[in-house]
């Protein structure tokens, strides 16, 4: 197999000469990108072959389906405990209003009636209402009105001279109808 190399020197001359050498050209070289030198070093490092590809391939999937099915058990038991909850409130609510039914009807007229005769007691009817007396309150004067003194003008010269032996105007009045 004839390398380039020999080709150069093929086409400069004799080999046992050494003429002088110029600058051979350089090959260009393919860059290749980031991803793929680190691929290939970590390729090299980790040295996976196909079976070590498939392996991560397969611990990545279980891996996720580990996480996917403790989301799922998270999941289902908060749905458990939201029932349970649930439950729980309704219960709590009827109990309540079991309670509010029971105050209501120890306080009802017919409940309290009933305590009343366990204890020996006894609904009296009254027999007759006291008779009220008028009151003598003029309610048509104005407001702010001074009151009117109605006693005759006689009655008020005996009331000032019986004032001054000793006896009171309002003593008077009150013994009068």
């Amino acid at each position: 197999m004839t390398s380039t190399r020999i080709l150069a020197r093929r086409r400069l001359g004799t080999a046992g000469a050494t003429p002088h050498v110029t600058a051979q050209p350089r090959r260009r070289r393919r860059t290749r990108g980031f991803v793929q030198v680190a691929g290939a070093v970590a390729a090299e490092r980790l040295r996976l072959n196909m079976f070590g590809h498939a392996y991560v391939g397969v611990g990545a999937v279980v891996i996720a389906l580990l996480f996917y099915l403790a989301l799922a058990a998270q999941i289902t038991q908060a749905s458990y405990d939201i029932s349970r909850l649930q439950d729980q409130q309704r219960q709590l609510i009827a109990e309540q209003d079991q309670l509010r039914y029971q105050e209501v009807t120890m306080h009802a007229p017919a409940m309290v009636q009933q305590q009343a005769a366990q204890t020996g007691m006894q609904r009296v009817v009254p027999s007759s209402y006291v008779a009220g007396s008028p009151v003598a309150i003029d309610l048509t004067t104005p407001l702010g009105a001074s009151p009117a003194d109605t006693t005759p003008l006689w009655m008020r010269a005996v009331a000032t001279v019986v004032n001054a032996v000793g006896g009171t105007r309002d003593v008077m009045a009150a013994t009068k109808h």
